[in-house]
Parts: C-alpha cells; sequence; structure tokens
C-alpha cells in the first residue's frame, strides 16, 4: 500500500522514466508529423492501442484505444496530469497539447489534440 508520497514518488520515476525513454526515440524528428507518430507508435508498444491523424487544421489526433493503467488511473489522477506533462516536455515548447477526450471523464477512450503554437 502506498501512501500519497509513496504515490507521488512512483508517478514521478515513471514521468522521469518516460522523458528518458520518449525523449530517445523522438530525437533527431524535426517534423511534428513524424514526433507525433513516433509517439503514437511508442504508446501503442505500451499497449495504449495508440493512433495519430491529421486533424485538417494543421495539428493532430493522438487517440489512445485502451489504457493499460486504467485501474492506477482511476485511483490517482497523478498518473493522468503526467502523461499529459510528458507528451507536452517530449513534443517541445512550440506545440500545444490539450486533452480532448479523457477516458476517466466518461469518454470511449484519450484523445489529445496536438497542434504548432
Amino acid at each position: 500500500e502506498f501512501g500519497d508520497g509513496g504515490l507521488d514518488a512512483l508517478i514521478a520515476a515513471r514521468e522521469t522514466r518516460m522523458l528518458g525513454s520518449y525523449g530517445e526515440r523522438l530525437r533527431g524528428r524535426r517534423d511534428l508529423a513524424a514526433r507525433v507518430d513516433a509517439l503514437a507508435r511508442l504508446r501503442s508498444e505500451e499497449g495504449y492501442m495508440a493512433e495519430a491523424r491529421a486533424d485538417g487544421e494543421g495539428g493532430f489526433l493522438l487517440i489512445e484505444n485502451h489504457c493499460p493503467i486504467c485501474a492506477a488511473a482511476a485511483a490517482c489522477q497523478g498518473f493522468c496530469r503526467s502523461e499529459l506533462a510528458v507528451f507536452r516536455r517530449v513534443l517541445g515548447p512550440a506545440v500545444r497539447v490539450e486533452r480532448q477526450e479523457h477516458l476517466l471523464s466518461g469518454a470511449r477512450r484519450c484523445a489529445y489534440r496536438i497542434a504548432p503554437i
């Protein structure tokens, strides 16, 4: 059983690990489409059944059709906040990332709109 501090430490450690591995996989990809595509492939490898789509407005949608950490995320929204923070960090400061659909809010999936600022 984790206390709140233990759970925060677990989330922080997971976030640090994700930043390292995601940054490694996205390194060298300058084009936003390539970066979002690489992120979707990485998330799919982790079990999120992710896909990237152009949104027709110069941005992209990152859609996750499954959540392998759903039970943990339902118990602590910190996991979801952390993932959003990771996406923002690895995609860079010239990109806006907004969650548009959230599984834990009753949507059938999680979806993020990613667009250049």
